[in-house]
């Protein structure tokens, strides 16, 4: 007695691979995807401010971890020293950097590093432009020694 194999037609099991290809390709998570990104700046990416703001503020399309050494801002003036006052702050997705009050004109240069509402972290950098300095520049003050006066002729007093 012979037995013979059935075979079955190549048609519906490249059908079935096709379909389960397709709904991988279109319907599976995007890793990059997931990650929040920088969607605002002020003062704006490659834009130009009167004068350096108070606070540098970062807008991101979702809601950041937060958390220590979640967030990290750093923003430099043109000599490449650091103008940031204190700690950045996250409320929601809303990164707000202190700035100090007295700076140069010219490019600064921000780099940034947050925690994506996915636990990812995320960084970036960009720059823009102060037009006027606010820097104060130093006036002579008065001096403190006392100043020499003249003293009074002596009067002539006929005796």
């Amino acid at each position: 007695m012979k037995t013979a194999a059935r075979r079955l037609p190549a048609a519906p099991t490249a059908l079935a691979a096709a379909l389960l290809t397709a709904f991988l390709v279109l319907f599976a998570p995007l890793s990059a995807s997931a990650h929040d990104s920088l969607i605002a700046s002020t003062p704006e990416a490659d834009g130009t401010v009167d004068t350096l703001p108070d606070q540098l503020t970062l807008t991101f399309s979702a809601k950041l971890i937060d958390g220590t050494g979640a967030t990290e801002v750093v923003v430099t003036d043109p000599a490449g020293a650091t103008v940031t006052d204190g700690a950045a702050t996250v409320d929601g997705a809303i990164v707000t950097q202190p700035l100090v009050a007295a700076a140069p004109a010219g490019a600064y240069h921000v780099i940034w590093k947050v925690v994506s509402s996915d636990g990812h972290p995320t960084s970036g950098e960009f720059d823009f432009v102060v037009a006027n300095s606010t820097e104060v520049t130093p006036t002579s003050a008065p001096s403190t020694e006392p100043t020499a006066t003249a003293a009074p002729a002596p009067s002539a007093t006929a005796d």
